[in-house]
């Protein structure tokens, strides 16, 4: 009898043992080639670590072999329904049983044997490693074999075996810790061990051989007990309106659910347990657990009629098996949602009973739950990423527990193709943008396909030319929706053309030697920082967070309504001007600024350093400091009698705004912009107090007019810039998305994990593509795009979104250009008069007496030149404005202008010459008017 149960176990779990042996060698091939070694250094609760992914590999395969050559030995029979022939055999259940284990103990070692041969031929196991191996596979057989006992299939098997040795360790090892601990420490004696090992192999060997010969004790006690008993009278059907059957259909799932379910809860509520282990990141587990519950509860769907072999009767349409389907599906989907609240619910308890400081960070309810930022930057598409393994385990296990008839074999098959499903969604879940028909349509694919073949399945003829047409044209179906959807997800942005133009844009820039400009304008603005903040906080003054605010508003005061009389802020920029040189050849950063606005115009900061909007935007605050500290400085020395401080001061802060808009993108322009319409600003308070002067007054006139270009304005190299930065951050978001996902309170290398994670989704070919074409719509997306849409749910989306136009850029710099003409006019005119003792007539007699070099026109006018005329006496009149203090707002602006002040003004953003009548400062539709200072009388 031996002889023949081994050749039948080799005969049917024969390729299993194959498809085990040749996989797991294969990984383990794998796992030598790519793996980190075993770290000695890191914790025990590291177990991948410590262990190292071979090791962890090798005992993961070899528990397998042991389990399930053991879970099928009885099991199997059940499950294909051929144990009733077993039973016929004239012989006791004993010596079956005796034969099957020594059958499935050969097939098991063999399977190990070969593991672990690989193993040690890879290096991956050493000689204790692979006894303690054997050990394991010993115990997992004899577990296996336990629950191949109780259970009716080899799946439910190992079910019963896993959870049946971890209560059975922990009885066993209690008294054994008691009785055999070595004094003094808490690990027993070598024979404590072996005694432990030795109850965990007898144990369940003794209990599976009691179990299973249970029909002979009782057949030897009730010898002579068979004899047919008196048939009674068979009940009378009952007869009536036949209805849906929904509720038997019901009733029947929910019975075969009872065991299923009960112990699927346990696993789920314990793995939820252990997503609380601090060394998890429940955004790795997850979707694994969620593929696996999805798996066995699709599996299970109709493994109750698979192991009992009922599905003939279904095929008799005895029961409507098109109902029944839908009934067992939506069941065992309640099932999957119930395992899944489980696997969820310590998680959502921690997250309402721990204080506020142990996880800061996390906006979104998903991200608080599971401890990850990352839930914040998915937004609604962080449930697609729970939800979607399970729904392709769901799927697939369905799928596979149709065609397959032992389900450890349709599990396994639906682990591979349900994972692979899910992780193709994973990367374009973590990229946004993902429509819900493009994640659940396969899905829906692969499980309408085993409802197509469910009524083959019934009839036990799934090989037959119908069903596998169905099962092709299926699996066809799902390939398609997974094609249609990736590619849509590509072909969903449209593709610029030029969107790649940003690369040649900034070959074309200053080169590092070449930028000496850029690099000095830099260094300047990096020391005055430094030197600011050790005055801010030096000795002999508070250290008070509310001082520097006071300071800048004082700066910007002194800019913009002209130097006043401020013994504090005076001795602050005495000593930040200062800056005492520490060494020989230190230069303080004042000479330094100075030196850079001589030189080349350069680039302040070059795209191909920029790495995060972060870095730019402290960057460039520091130069705005750096300016308008500039800028006072040289009203301070005007008030102190030396007025030609003033115009150095703003020859550097108007070439260091040049600089800033040099090659930068949208927020260097804006920055550049803004801080010459300061410098102009404190140019207006320095020719008011400035009395004569013809010299200063050109050289602050030629500084302005050499700022000027009289080409009109081009957005497109300032989005070229910006799109070169994104396009690398977007290559490379490790360099800024760490700062996005770590939590205040945890190590920042608890989020590197998350990182490497979405850097690798990005960079996956339709992904990659996807990139590439959003970057070619950033950072101003063309009508229609929706540019909001199609990152939606991506980390860091406010890079690709952002709410800067290139044609509010336009429209402010315009507006600049007519502040820097009108500045030119106004230091003009002021010099021919302190040379000839009155304005001129007209704007053509500067360019004729050579006091500018052309005369500049209105950008809103092209071709035209500003308004002038000088002042016979009137009054300005305007609606009253909303900063006026004690006028009504139905009364009039009123500004008097004295005779022989000139006014200029331009046309507007309207277009129309009204005469220059308005008060300046007023609405945009009107002209633009400005007045020329009043000389000052000489000191």
């Amino acid at each position: 009898m031996i002889r023949a149960v081994v050749w039948k176990e080799l005969r049917e779990q024969g390729l299993i043992a194959v498809m085990l042996v040749v996989l797991g060698g294969g990984l383990l091939v794998a796992a030598a080639a790519l793996a980190d070694p075993p770290s000695p250094s890191a914790p025990a609760t590291d177990v991948v670590a410590s262990l190292g992914a071979g090791r962890l590999l090798t005992l993961m395969l070899v528990v397998t072999a042991g389990m399930v050559c053991g879970g099928a030995l009885f099991a199997a029979e059940k499950e294909a329904g051929t144990m009733a022939f077993l039973d016929a055999l004239p012989a006791a259940r004993w010596p079956l049983w005796r034969a099957k284990l020594i059958a499935g103990a050969v097939l098991a070692l063999a399977q190990v044997a070969v593991l672990m041969g690989i193993a040690a031929a890879l290096d991956l196991a050493d000689a204790p490693f692979l006894r303690r191996l054997l050990v394991y596979a010993v115990l997992a057989f004899a577990w296996g074999a336990l629950g191949s006992t109780l259970a009716r299939t080899t799946l439910g098997a190992v079910g019963v075996a896993i959870p049946a040795a971890s209560l059975a360790m922990f009885v066993f090892l209690l008294p054994i810790y008691v009785v055999f601990s070595q004094p003094g420490t808490n690990v027993p004696r070598p024979v404590g061990w072996a005694l432990f090992e030795a109850l965990m192999v007898v144990t369940p060997l003794a209990v599976s051989a009691w179990r299973f010969t249970a029909p002979d004790r009782a057949r030897a006690a009730d010898a002579g007990a068979f004899a047919p008993a008196a048939g009674a009278d068979a009940p009378a059907h009952r007869t009536g309106r036949p209805g849906l059957g929904l509720r038997a259909l019901a009733w029947l799932t929910l019975r075969q659910l009872r065991l299923v379910g009960a112990v699927l809860s346990a696993f789920a509520l314990a793995f939820g347990l252990a997503l609380l282990l601090p060394e998890l990141r429940p955004v790795f587990v997850w979707p694994v657990l969620a593929l696996a519950a999805g798996v066995l509860t699709g599996v299970t769907a109709f493994g109750d009629e698979q192991s009992h072999r009922t599905a003939l009767f279904w095929g008799e349409h005895r029961l409507p098996i098109g109902r029944a389907w839908g009934v067992k599906v939506a069941l065992h989907l309640g099932l999957l949602a119930w395992l899944l609240v489980l696997l969820a619910l310590p998680s959502v308890v921690r997250s309402q009973v721990e204080t506020a400081d142990r996880f800061n960070g996390g906006r979104t309810a998903l991200a608080a739950v599971f401890h990850s930022r990352l839930f914040d930057e998915l937004g609604a598409h962080g449930w697609k990423y729970l939800l979607v393994p399970a729904a392709y385990g769901f799927a697939f296990g369905h799928l596979c527990g149709v065609l397959f008839r032992k389900l450890v074999v349709a599990c396994g098959v639906a682990v591979m193709l349900g994972g692979v499903g899910a992780a193709l969604w994973v990367p374009s879940l973590l990229a946004g943008g993902v429509k819900h028909w493009q994640v659940w349509l396969p899905a829906a694919a692969a499980l309408l396909t085993g409802r197509f073949l469910i009524r083959g399945w019934a009839a036990e003829r799934v090989t037959d030319r119908g069903p596998l047409l169905r099962l092709v044209g299926g699996g066809a179906a799902v390939a398609l929706a997974f094609a249609v959807g990736v590619s849509y997800r590509v072909l969903q942005v449209p593709d610029v053309p030029g969107g790649a133009d940003d690369g040649a844009f900034v070959v074309g820039l200053p080169s590092y030697d070449e930028n000496a400009s850029g690099r000095e304008f830099r260094a300047a603005a990096e020391r005055f920082a430094r030197v600011a903040t050790a005055v801010a906080q030096g000795p002999g003054r508070t250290a008070d967070l509310r001082q520097r605010p006071r300071i800048d508003e004082r700066l910007k005061a002194a800019v913009q309504s002209g130097w006043y009389e401020d013994a504090e802020l005076g001795a602050w920029l005495d000593r930040v001007c200062s800056d005492p040189p520490v060494a020989p050849d230190d230069v303080p950063w004042p000479a330094l600024a100075e030196t850079a606005a001589g030189r080349e115009v350069g680039v302040y900061e070059p795209p191909q350093l920029v790495s995060t909007t972060a870095t730019t935007a402290a960057g460039l605050d520091n130069a705005r400091q750096m300016a308008v500290t500039l800028l006072a400085r040289g009203l301070q020395l005007q008030a102190a009698g030396d007025p030609a401080a003033f115009v150095a001061a703003f020859r550097t802060v108007v070439a260091l705004a040049r600089t800033l808009r040099n090659g930068a993108g949208l927020l260097g322009l804006v920055a550049g912009l803004d801080l010459e319409r300061v410098a102009l600003y404190a140019a207006d308070r320095w020719m008011e107090r400035l009395p004569g002067r013809a010299d200063l007054l050109l050289a602050v006139a030629r500084a302005a007019a050499a700022a000027d270009d009289p080409a009109p304005f081009d957005p497109r190299p300032h989005m070229l810039s910006d799109r070169y930065v994104i396009r690398g951050q977007m290559l490379a978001p490790n360099q800024w998305l760490l700062a996005n996902l770590a939590s205040p309170r945890e190590q920042p290398e608890r989020a590197a994990a998350e990182v490497d994670l979405v850097t690798f989704a990005w960079s996956v070919p339709w992904e990659r593509e996807r990139t590439r074409r959003l970057v070619g719509l950033a950072p101003d997306a063309p009508p229609g795009s929706n540019l909001f849409a199609l990152v939606n749910g991506r980390p860091g989306a406010s890079l690709l979104a952002r709410n800067r136009s290139a044609a509010d850029a336009a429209d402010v710099e315009t507006q600049l250009r007519v502040a820097r003409r009108v500045s030119v006019l106004k230091a003009a005119v002021l010099a021919y008069r302190a040379e000839r003792g009155g304005p001129p007539a007209a704007l053509a007699e500067l360019v004729d007496r050579g006091y500018i070099a052309r005369q500049p026109e209105d950008p809103y006018a092209a071709g035209r030149p500003f308004g002038y005329r000088v002042s016979v006496g009137e009054t300005l009149r305007g609606p009253a404005r909303a900063g006026d203090a004690g006028r009504a707002p139905e009364e009039m602006h009123l500004v008097p202008v004295d005779p022989g002040r000139v006014v200029l003004w331009s046309v507007g953003v309207d277009g129309i010459d009204q005469g220059g009548l308005v008060p300046p400062g007023g609405p945009r539709a009107e002209d633009l008017v400005f007045l020329v200072p009043v000389p000052a009388p000489p000191p």
